[in-house]
């Protein structure tokens, strides 16, 4: 335990000289450490991090979910999440993003999610038309009503009743 916590001070001291002190590592958890490697641009300083403290997949993903997103690299985060098949899915990626705010941003990534769930994430993403379709599809006038309650928009109510009456 004393042996890890000193490689990853020494580790850390590095860092903040590699950046010339512009960020704080000493202090950080590995996790944090991880994150602050993206945000910086040592990309493959995060990676070799993940293999030397053995960090998993599913938690490197969430990890650099996160960061990007605090960065709000979304360039950079559409192209990490085609990189590989997902091993947290693509529902976090939704989910995080609304959450934070980033509604717009977390549509692109319910194509890919679970069709049973596409209805509900894309009305949490503010995307009532697209969340309409989704729901029309499946037959589900409940989902449907809710978008209707839901919409701030009249033109777009209106279009989702057109697509109620049809189901």
């Amino acid at each position: 335990m004393v042996e890890e916590s000193a490689r990853l001070l020494a580790l850390q001291q590095t860092l903040e000289k590699d950046v010339d002190g512009k960020a704080a590592f000493v202090g950080l958890s590995v996790s944090d450490t991880i994150m602050l490697c993206i945000q910086c641009g040592l990309g493959k300083r995060a990676e070799r991090m993940r293999g030397e403290w053995k960090v998993s997949d599913r938690q490197y993903w969430w990890l650099k979910l996160r960061a990007l997103t605090e960065m709000k690299a979304w360039d950079e985060l559409d192209a990490f999440s085609k990189s590989k098949k997902s091993p947290i899915g693509y529902e976090p990626f939704v989910r995080h993003l609304v959450s934070k705010g980033y509604g717009k941003q977390a549509g692109t990534y319910v194509a890919r999610c679970d069709p049973a769930k596409r209805g509900e994430l894309y009305l949490s993403c503010g995307e009532y038309r697209a969340a309409g379709r989704e729901f029309k599809e499946k037959g589900d006038a409940a989902g449907l009503s809710e978008a209707i309650r839901s919409c701030p928009d009249n033109l777009t109510k209106r279009e989702l009743q057109g697509l109620l009456s049809s189901v």
